[in-house]
């Protein structure tokens, strides 16, 4: 069903890419149950881990359903669509930007204010950690590993809203967020990018340790606002997209 990944794109997307050219074109149907996790991997002659990731992106996607006892199945309707376009980055265009980042500024906004005010003393010291990691990363300078902060960067949104206590709010970011792993590194790439969001996630940060609400909503809503501005610069100067 599937070829082995041997291009440069990583091993993850390239599965993701794969799935989904082959349900564009029709190869794979609505209903269609994918081989398991363990086939997939042999089939495109990678790890397991890989081959969970990229699924897990595609569910995020609204591609596949993981029915857990019974297998992995294809997604019919407009989810499908909409999860070809968020994941090209050739139709990414700036209106695509401004309204996923419309929807981030309306519920991790809400989700700061909410982590100000029901965030427990053991979430408060993981963003604190999670914060200081970051900063000793860039601290490297040239050495610095955009990978390592790329994941520490979803981690500090993811827990900004698993702080909130609002499950459903958590869900729905959650797998945007999922969507937007490449995007993120692209981003944080950016010449000077890394080091802002940092200082950005700090103020966050502050204001939820202080139990600040509107401080919190404050910093969030200008953090992303920042990222927005930045991602559509780099968009119109370099017809791809980066993102956050």
């Amino acid at each position: 069903m599937f070829e082995p990944v041997t291009t440069s794109m990583s091993l993850r997307d390239r599965i993701v890419q794969d799935v989904l050219a082959k349900v564009e074109n029709g190869d794979l149907a609505p209903g269609v149950k994918l081989p398991s996790e363990r086939d997939m991997a042999v089939e495109f002659n990678v790890s397991r881990t890989t081959v969970r990731d990229a699924l897990r992106t595609l569910a995020a996607l609204g591609v596949v359903s993981i029915q857990h006892g019974r297998g992995i199945f294809i997604q019919a309707g407009e989810g499908v669509a909409l999860g070809q376009a968020l994941w090209s980055p050739f139709v990414m265009g700036t209106e695509t930007v401004s309204n996923l980042f419309e929807v981030r500024k309306t519920l991790e906004t809400s989700a700061a204010g909410w982590a100000a005010q029901r965030a427990t003393a053991k979430d408060r010291e993981t963003l604190i950690n999670i914060v200081a990691a970051v900063r000793k990363e860039v601290g490297r300078g040239p050495n610095v590993n955009f990978e390592e902060i790329a994941v520490a960067d979803q981690a500090f949104h993811t827990s900004v809203l698993t702080f909130s206590k609002n499950p459903v709010a958590t869900r729905i970011m959650l797998n945007l967020l999922d969507v937007l792993v490449e995007a993120r590194r692209h981003s944080l790439s950016i010449p000077g990018r890394a080091l802002k969001s940092i200082v950005e996630h700090e103020m966050i940060a502050d204001a939820i340790l202080k139990g600040d609400v509107q401080e919190a909503q404050k910093a969030m809503l200008s953090h992303l606002s920042d990222v927005e501005r930045e991602i559509l610069k780099n968009l119109n100067e370099n017809l791809h997209y980066p993102s956050e």
